[in-house]
């Protein structure tokens, strides 16, 4: 299998320690580029009342709900990763967040925190950690779809 990680050559940071596969796994190894055909066939919406999950869930079959419903269902599980090279942990990214939690990680020295959208009924969540590797690095990791504009106070 082919190297998928991306690399930027013209960054003024050449010291990108970003492995892709470290956050973004798909069933057998398979990338999107290697057959996109046989990736897309089976990872679609089989019938309007069933999902067919082959991303580590269980497809499931939902009464009287719509393609719509089901589509904006998987959009908030989604799971974006993010490894900025930063040394103040909170990083400002427009949205306000409110603690809720922290744990210790397994073979970490380094905690990682919890939090949830401020915005009223917005389902996002963001997990912060120091990578273990190397603690120049924070690794920001948000789930789900934010049903709100940013807010304009970015400074705040």
């Amino acid at each position: 299998m082919t190297d998928k990680t991306p690399t930027i050559s013209d960054s003024p940071d050449e010291d990108w320690s970003f492995e892709l596969s470290e956050y973004l796994k798909f069933d057998n190894d398979q990338w999107p580029d290697d057959d996109p055909e046989s990736f897309v066939s089976d990872h679609v919406l089989m019938n309007t009342n069933e999902v067919v999950d082959n991303f580590g869930g269980s497809g499931s079959q939902v009464e009287g709900s719509s393609s719509r419903e089901l589509i904006n269902a998987q959009v908030e599980e989604q799971r974006v990763a993010f490894k900025t090279k930063s040394e103040v942990e909170i990083l400002n990214d427009g949205y306000r967040w409110r603690k809720y939690g922290k744990k210790t990680v397994k073979n970490s020295p380094y905690p990682r925190n919890y939090y949830r959208c401020s915005a009223d009924r917005c389902p996002v969540k963001k997990r912060v950690e120091r990578d273990r590797v190397d603690p120049r690095y924070v690794i920001t990791t948000y789930e789900g779809k934010h049903t709100h504009l940013v807010p304009n106070n970015l400074g705040n």
